[in-house]
């Protein structure tokens, strides 16, 4: 019998930039994964609700990487499109966060290869090209 490891990615800060149908954009939050959820929590902000989402590992479905420029850094999103209760297809943006360049292009591959694995071991078509 084979088994599958995985290191599981220390939590971490990030900004969630939108994709829910909850009110205020670009909020800091929390990553992290319990078990076999994916955990991603923001505090009440002035403008928006309190976010706490966990999301069971066999409900994603894909993720990919996006590039944004907001206010002249240039910022990789992440795009992890799952589906709800309901059956419903969402995608949460968010990009995790650290001071440092270089530890945070670590960061994010790191986290980006785990759900990437995590959502193939699941059977789902592969989001990353193969060149």
């Amino acid at each position: 019998m084979l088994y599958f490891i995985m290191m599981t990615p220390k939590s971490c800060n990030a900004y969630y930039y939108g994709g829910l149908p909850v009110k205020g954009s670009r909020r800091k939050g929390r990553l992290r994964v319990e078990a076999d959820k994916f955990t991603f929590e923001a505090p009440e902000g002035k403008e928006g609700e309190r976010i706490h989402l966990e999301i069971p590992l066999s409900k994603m479905e894909k993720i990919f990487l996006t590039r944004d420029n907001y206010y002249g850094t240039d910022t990789v999103l992440f795009n992890l499109t799952f589906r709800d209760q309901a059956e419903q297809p969402f995608t949460l943006r968010f990009a995790p966060i650290t001071l440092i360049p270089r530890r945070r292009i670590a960061l994010q591959k790191e986290w980006f290869d785990y759900l990437a694995k995590a959502i193939n071991s699941l059977g789902s078509a592969s989001p990353l090209p193969t060149k």
